[in-house]
């Protein structure tokens, strides 16, 4: 029987360390413990590759969606950060609806800064 036990985990290397982390079942703990080795698995040569490319694949994947939650928490952030000063500093600092600026933001994921905007100091004659 074929499984991934967490008692393997002690002394493992690198490459048993991701195979590891990367296992989802049975046969990709096997095809990720045995390289080269499929018919230790129940594969053939061919079926082994093609399980090994669905694995590259999805990691492929995982990793871009990482990437990708990683750039959203910036637009976010900027959009926290502008709101919280545009609010505090209202008045008489900003113009623009702060709140509905905040909103645009979380949708367009940039702040509109043609709609709220730090005032322009207006000098007296």
């Amino acid at each position: 029987m074929l499984s991934c036990s967490s008692s393997a985990t002690g002394t493992a290397g690198r490459r048993d360390a991701y195979a590891l982390a990367s296992c989802s079942d049975t046969v990709s703990c096997c095809v990720q413990r045995n390289p080269g080795v499929p018919e230790a698995c129940g594969l053939t040569a061919a079926e082994a590759a093609a399980y090994v490319g669905t694995m590259d694949a999805a990691m492929k994947r995982a990793n871009e969606k990482t990437e990708e939650k990683d750039d959203d928490e910036g637009w976010k952030e900027e959009c926290k950060e502008t709101y919280v000063q545009c609010r505090d500093e209202k008045n008489p600092v900003w113009e623009g609806d702060c709140y509905a600026c905040f909103r645009y933001c979380e949708g367009q994921h940039e702040w509109p800064a043609d709609m709220c905007k730090p005032r322009k100091n207006k000098t007296r004659r």
